[in-house]
């Protein structure tokens, strides 16, 4: 019983270590900014409507997304676009404090800095193909 158990413990932590050994394979670009997408259109619903509470929680999403969009292009060494990607997740952060306290002026200037970040990386790094977009390292 004891070998059984010393043998069990063996494979458990073996398999854990693995698991851990190799980075977790980001998802697909095309689904974080789908999810950018949604939830930037739900945030501006929310500015829209004066509910604080919903656009912070957009606004804490956002910052998620754009911390996975930095990552991404980061492995592909495009500075510009990282830049872009940290300064969306550093506005979503400022426009989730403001909307936490209820100071919606000052979320919809964050929301405006989120917007033409998102304008630039697109204008520099995304091409239209006529069958999609073709992202540009």
């Amino acid at each position: 019983m004891n070998r059984q158990f010393v043998l069990s413990i063996i494979v458990v932590t073996a398999i854990c270590t693995g698991a851990t050994a190799f980075p977790q394979q980001q998802r697909p670009y095309n689904e974080i900014m789908k999810d950018v997408g949604a939830t930037f259109a739900s945030l501006k619903k929310s500015l829209d409507a004066n509910s604080g509470t919903t656009a912070a929680e957009d606004a804490a999403k956002l910052q998620r997304l754009f911390t996975e969009t930095e990552a991404f292009w980061a492995a592909l060494d495009t500075g510009d676009a990282v830049g872009f990607a940290k300064r969306a997740r550093e506005a979503a952060a400022a426009l989730g404090a403001a909307a936490r306290g209820n100071d919606i002026k000052a979320a919809q200037v964050s929301y405006t800095v989120i917007q033409k970040s998102c304008a630039n990386c697109h204008f520099s790094h995304r091409e239209e193909t006529g069958k999609g977009f073709l992202i540009r390292p």
